[in-house]
């Protein structure tokens, strides 16, 4: 909750800056211990222990914080001199988020044995502030070799050390928009996920994010909502509406009759759910014929890497009746005696 408060709060502050404009905030000394000492309870790295920046961009503006070498004591001390009124949040008080109860109950007992203790931790702020921009730096130079397009080749990033490959990685990540994948999913991109066979195209999904390994390639994007481990699921009710548009610039399906065309537009359910590939998908492109991995169907015809993953389906359940305009399932195939006939084409 404390969280999504924050992201509304700045989202709204964000909108009423114009170009150039800097937000100036009082965010204290104090502010800058709890914020350290929460992201220390949540195992956060050099990033997070840096806290607040004096300085950061915001929008097409600034966020600036000149006051955070001030305690709170100092700023309300001012406030009051100057006969200054300030309106108390009254979520303050409830000890049930982490802040104010570390602020209320954690914080006076350490400062009875440690009175110093918030320059100390902004101190100790600062240096992980430093450390961090020379992360950014490495990270930075290695992202440069890496590239490859958009992407990054896999191949260079696998030459890293681990430390260099995490690193390099996590800067990317953050660079493109994307939230930053935890611990383990990150330890899976930088091990399995590069050193997967080159025909394995695997990927890692976190949240609204999927990063994909397509042959030397690595590529990262948003996942249009769909569930972690699964594909864009979209109903297509092609009786009703020929054509089809797929969500984030996959193209267009359609599907026209033809009195020549391959599929039996009888067999063929009026209700179809279209879908991108996650692997495993089998369907039977010859009648009587022996049935097929999409994988190798792909690999055959010399797909493009960068076009399987976005390589629309077309399912009646569990079963695929169509990949694309290339193959369809035994099931909808027109026989000689068919009376209705279509044509399935993708336009991109």
């Amino acid at each position: 909750m404390e969280a999504a408060a924050r992201k509304a709060r700045y989202a709204l502050l964000e909108a009423q800056l114009a170009r150039g404009e800097v937000l100036v905030t009082a965010h204290h000394e104090d502010d800058q211990l709890e914020t350290v000492l929460l992201q220390l309870f949540r195992g956060s790295g050099l990033a997070g222990l840096a806290a607040m920046p004096e300085l950061a961009p915001f929008g097409t503006g600034f966020l600036a914080r000149p006051l955070l070498s001030r305690s709170r004591a100092d700023l309300e001390k001012w406030a009051r001199s100057h006969a200054l009124t300030w309106v108390e949040d009254d979520t303050n008080a409830d000890e049930g988020l982490d802040r104010n109860y570390l602020r209320r109950q954690v914080l006076p007992l350490i400062r009875t044995r440690w009175p110093s203790v918030a320059g100390s931790v902004a101190r100790s702020a600062r240096h992980a502030a430093a450390g961090q921009r020379l992360l950014d730096a490495v990270a930075r130079r290695d992202i440069e070799r890496a590239a490859d397009g958009a992407s990054l080749a896999a191949s260079a990033l696998r030459a890293l050390s681990l430390e260099r490959r995490r690193n390099a990685l996590r800067f990317w990540i953050a660079r493109a928009g994307f939230l930053l994948p935890d611990t383990r999913r990150l330890d899976e991109i930088c091990g399995p996920l590069l050193d997967a066979r080159p025909d394995a195209n695997p990927y890692v999904a976190w949240g609204d994010t999927v990063l994909r390994r397509e042959g030397g390639r690595v590529s990262i994007r948003a996942r249009a909502g769909a569930p972690a481990g699964q594909a864009a699921n979209l109903t297509w009710h092609w009786r009703e509406e020929s054509t089809c548009e797929l969500p984030d610039g996959g193209g267009v399906l359609e599907l026209k009759r033809d009195s020549r065309g391959p599929i039996d537009l009888d067999a063929l359910p009026s209700s179809v759910s279209i879908r991108t590939r996650v692997g495993g998908e089998r369907l039977k492109p010859r009648r009587g014929g022996p049935t097929r991995a999409l994988k190798n169907l792909l690999q055959e015809a010399r797909v493009p890497l960068g076009e399987r993953a976005r390589f629309p389906l077309i399912f009646a359940g569990d079963r695929v009746l169509a990949a694309a305009d290339l193959w369809l399932d035994e099931s909808v195939r027109a026989e000689a005696g068919a009376r209705r006939r279509g044509r399935l084409l993708w336009r991109r």
